[in-house]
């Protein structure tokens, strides 16, 4: 029995760190006596001033500092400055928040609590929560699972569970690592082996289609649009798969299928604008495990997207013996 909760608990660290990259609580602020006094990074190409936010970083090396991403809404120009230990990020001082993404350590947004100034300099520290910076969380959830796994298996040695073949049903929740919800379901049957199909949306088909695509520098080519600020973000994933139970209360699936995950930017004259660096559409592929006890199931799944988007989802559902 220890065994299988422990196959269970290394699944789920081969998921993705989703929530590696986060804002200090509290960094956020003015810095008195710094403005943006950079000659040729003034105003946008609107001509609204400037706010600088000098990004200071922890846990985070050089090269890791260069790969960040900086993004606001579709009506937010922004320009960067690499500096030794941080990075400048000049941004339309009217933004209300700044997205910060990294291809291996996630995305966190970070909403301004008050109002910036034009030209004005501010501060915050962007850490990097990563799987060595919680050792010792793990350390203690490990311990956890051994105390739960004793009393499991106390519990089942005292009312061993019938064999035969399983149906279950869960309902599922997932959050990508751009930090896009979906939810959904899954059902499917089982013995020594089986199978299961899964189902999950957001619930937003505005973004299955667009007229033109970007870069995240939001130019159409050589042409920026006049974007009216607002956003969607259609995720879509319709996988089937294939069950191998290990033991009487564990099983391992691996499924494939379709999934979209576009995000769109809106114009002014209702056209969408589909950024490409961080959209897939295409192939599904996820690996999970779903742990049965009575006729409670809960699962968990790891899933890409093109190997582009990366996503964790978890199950909740009921399974009844036939």
């Amino acid at each position: 029995m220890r065994r299988h909760i422990f196959l269970f608990f290394i699944v789920f660290l081969s998921l993705p760190l989703f929530a590696q990259l986060e804002v200090k609580e509290g960094s956020f602020k003015e810095v008195p006596g710094f403005v943006n006094i950079h000659r040729d990074i003034q105003t946008d190409d609107n001509d609204v001033p400037y706010a600088v936010v000098k990004v200071k970083t922890e846990n985070i090396n050089d090269k890791q500092r260069r790969e960040l991403l900086f993004q606001g809404d579709a009506a937010t120009f922004i320009e960067c400055e690499y500096k030794v230990g941080e990075v400048w990020v000049y941004l339309t001082y009217k933004a209300t928040f700044l997205k910060i993404s990294h291809p291996d350590l996630s995305s966190t947004e970070f909403w301004f609590p008050f109002d910036m100034l034009p030209k004005k300099g501010y501060e915050l520290t962007l850490i990097n929560k990563s799987a060595d910076a919680n050792e010792e969380k793990l350390k203690n959830r490990i311990e956890e699972l051994e105390t739960i796994n004793k009393e499991m298996q106390e519990e089942v040695s005292a009312v061993q569970a019938p064999k035969g073949i399983v149906n279950f049903f869960t309902i599922n929740a997932s959050i990508n690592n751009y930090g896009d919800l979906s939810y959904g379901f899954t059902f499917g049957s089982y013995k020594k082996y089986g199978w299961f199909f899964s189902a999950m949306s957001n619930f937003d088909f505005k973004g299955l289609s667009s007229d033109y695509e970007c870069d995240n520098d939001l130019m159409v080519g050589t042409y920026y649009p006049d974007y009216s600020g607002k956003e969607y973000h259609t995720n879509l994933s319709i996988i089937a798969g294939f069950i191998y139970k290990i033991s009487e209360p564990l099983t391992l699936r691996i499924g494939a299928g379709y999934g979209v995950r576009n995000t769109v930017y809106e114009t002014t004259n209702n056209q969408l604008v589909k950024n490409k660096d961080v959209s897939a559409a295409g192939i599904d592929a996820s690996l999970g495990a779903m742990y049965r006890y009575g006729n409670f199931v809960v699962s968990l799944d790891a899933v890409t997207t093109n190997f582009k988007v990366f996503e964790a989802r978890l199950g909740i559902g009921l399974g009844f013996l036939r």
